[in-house]
């Protein structure tokens, strides 16, 4: 048996270059189209089927209200008010979302009976939906009044 060496290199396949180049291309073609499609919605308020658009909430986001509490002082003045600390409830626990109008109607109920009768208590708050966010309170009323 006999054995032969060579030197020479090893032929490359036909059309390596162009392959490697087509892939290149069609990733880039790809992450193109994934990065400014929203894009193309977002800013130039480009509309088509064949455009993905950005959803700023899927479901499990539906529904959160964003909500923040202030209540006024003797002199006068507003001060944030800390539902936590109000209601003396864990950080961690159940207030730490609010994932709905009865939730967010059921937490102002508590903290006006916590803050007293005559308690001025404003609320500046949102709600998640699939388009953005509804108003639910703008803070120019007392919660506690109503």
């Amino acid at each position: 048996m006999a054995y032969t060496l060579s030197s020479q290199p090893m032929a490359k396949p036909a059309g390596g270059t162009s392959a490697r180049r087509w892939r290149l291309a069609t990733f880039v073609a790809i992450a193109a189209f994934m990065v400014v499609g929203p894009l193309a919605e977002q800013v130039f308020g480009l509309r088509s089927s064949y455009i993905r658009s950005w959803i700023m909430f899927s479901a499990p986001g539906i529904g959160l209200v964003d909500v923040s509490f202030t209540i006024r002082q003797a002199d006068g003045t507003f001060v944030p008010l800390d539902r936590f600390d109000a209601l003396n409830e864990p950080r961690n626990g159940k207030l730490k979302r609010i994932d709905s109008r009865k939730e967010f109607a059921e937490i102002i109920d508590r903290l006006c009976a916590a803050a007293g009768a005559g308690a001025d208590i404003r609320v500046v708050a949102r709600q998640a939906v699939r388009k953005g966010w509804n108003t639910l309170d703008t803070g120019a009323q007392n919660v506690c009044a109503e």
